[in-house]
């Protein structure tokens, strides 16, 4: 297996610093990332970057499902644990222990409404799989005709169902390499109405590896939003595809910290951290505090943005989460969501 070996001496009589900062990371993680990119373009991406800004619709695909990963500012390829998996990364899926039910409602900005529904499950060495649906409502706006008269009125919506499956790779020989990665892939159906209405396909695929760092630290890789685009009668939309890499550092049992980069088709790079500490209250019952940033804001607004925080109680098979999100002078964002495991 062909492996990247650090090896990590501190100055005093040459002593070796602990042992998980020596520990070896696959080369197959360089093999991934480039089959990814590869596959990135083959689906159509060619053009990344801000000079690809406002080429893509059906933005609502990026706006992030659950209050615990909004909280987080979203750095959550490589963290995810429920249902939520199925959007951020599927590989993730093979995180759930057994069931998991997540539901989500954002009070989004203006009079829109941002929903999510998820359900997922572990077959165990069969694998994983996840089922979800987003909804976004942007209210009513009003029609005009040419000489600004109101004719009538519209309801803009648009909605994603996603079919996922994920499994951990275990006894390849030729391709040991990726033994205890997880890999996973999902089909969505995406549908957007105006003025007019479009429906189109897309997949997303993604990878997490297995622990490092002596099991404080994983990594994750995703690409959505691949292959479809949205045929309005007199326009062509394509999707906002997104290549990602991810990662999660558990710094001590209750205390664990993320950051994502993200390369959008049509918006500059971005880099995404967060963080989240569990205080224990009573009878099992957990309180979470979070704290997020996302550098991929929105141009020309004055005030706070970027930024998130929340909280979250939990117990054994019950999580009930909140999010805030600033937006400048434009307003803020609440999440709330719960996730049930069973």
């Amino acid at each position: 297996m062909g492996c990247l070996a650090l090896e990590v001496w501190s100055p005093a009589g040459g002593k070796a610093l602990p042992s998980w900062a020596g520990r070896a990371l696959p080369l197959s993680w360089a093999a991934l990332l480039w089959g990814f990119v590869l596959l990135a373009r083959a689906a159509g991406a060619q053009s990344f970057g801000s000079g690809g800004a406002g080429t893509a619709a059906a933005d609502f695909l990026e706006q992030g499902v659950g209050a615990r990963a909004i909280a987080m500012g979203g750095a959550y390829a490589a963290v995810a644990d429920d249902a939520t998996a199925l959007y951020w990364n599927v590989a993730d899926l093979t995180n759930i222990r057994k069931r998991s039910v997540v539901l989500m409602h954002s009070q989004y900005l203006a009079s829109t409404f941002y929903d999510y529904g998820a359900y997922a499950q572990n077959l165990g060495r069969a694998g994983a799989f996840g089922l979800g649906l987003q909804y976004l409502n942007e209210g009513s706006i009003a029609e005009t005709d040419a000489n600004f008269n109101t004719i009538g009125g519209l309801s803009p919506y648009a909605l994603a169902l996603s079919a996922g499956y994920a499994n951990k790779v275990e006894g390849l020989r030729t391709l040991s390499a990726l033994n205890g990665f997880s890999l996973g892939l999902t089909a969505k159906f995406i549908r957007s109405a105006i003025l007019e209405t479009a429906q189109t396909g897309a997949v997303d695929v993604g990878a997490l590896s297995p622990y490092y760092f002596d099991d404080h630290a994983r990594f994750a890789l995703a690409a959505q939003n691949l292959g479809g685009a949205l045929h309005y009668e007199q326009a062509f939309e394509n999707l906002p595809v997104i290549l990602k890499a991810g990662s999660v550092f558990e710094i001590t049992g209750r205390w664990i910290a993320s950051v994502d980069a993200g390369a959008p088709r049509d918006d500059a790079p971005y880099v995404a951290a967060g963080t989240e500490y569990f205080f224990p209250i009573i009878h099992e019952w957990t309180l979470a505090g979070r704290l997020g940033y996302n550098s991929r804001t929105l141009p020309g607004i004055a005030g706070v943005t970027g930024v998130s925080a929340g909280l979250g109680f939990g117990h054994r098979d019950l999580d009930v989460d909140y999010a805030i999100v600033p937006y400048g002078g434009l307003g803020i964002t609440n999440t709330v969501s719960v996730a049930f495991k069973f």
